[in-house]
């Protein structure tokens, strides 16, 4: 029987992808807990081609406001870039919906915002409208390490709510040295 157990967990093995490390390089046993690979329930697939990592994050528009309205510049300085603001126009639910991209992309870093700083991720709309993420200091230097080629973030602005969803891409090891 437990033969069976067995060719039925290699048959169906564990897809896993975090982006965790560089392409390539064995994952860290400590992402699975106290006893490591070896206890998870099957075999991991080891991640092939292109691996991805997704960070969303929500946020209250009011919440963003009423920081706005207390801290006032302090805040807005400390969070976003000179263009950012510009951007924005002081409208409370862009901000908020900038802030939700940095959550998101933090988070798609691997790192949260205990890793990298609010101002090191920028979000900058193009011409067309569409958010286009610029990286800076320990947010690039983290992408780089991961070997990260592409981020993309999506940010939905409501009346209550703003939220954001952001993917990073990795094709291979990275090349810095």
């Amino acid at each position: 029987m437990k033969q069976d157990e067995q060719k039925e967990q290699e048959s169906h093995p564990l897809l896993f992808t975090p982006l965790v490390s560089q392409a390539g390089e064995p994952l860290p046993n400590w992402l699975f807990g106290p006893a490591g690979v070896a206890d998870l329930p099957a075999p991991l697939l080891a991640p092939q081609g292109v691996n991805i990592a997704v960070g969303v994050d929500i946020v209250e528009v009011e919440r963003v406001r009423r920081v706005v309205e207390r801290h006032g510049e302090r805040f807005l300085q400390r969070v976003f870039t000179e263009q950012e603001v510009q951007q924005c126009r002081g409208k409370a639910a862009r901000l908020a919906g900038r802030f939700a991209a940095k959550e998101a992309i933090s988070k798609a870093l691997g790192t949260g915002l205990h890793g990298v700083a609010w101002r090191e991720m920028e979000i900058v709309q193009l011409r067309s409208g569409r958010p286009s993420v610029r990286l800076h200091a320990r947010a690039k230097q983290r992408a780089d390490l991961l070997g990260l080629t592409a981020f993309d973030v999506s940010i939905a602005d409501l009346a209550q709510f703003s939220i954001a969803v952001a993917v990073a891409v990795q094709t291979g090891p990275s090349h810095q040295t």
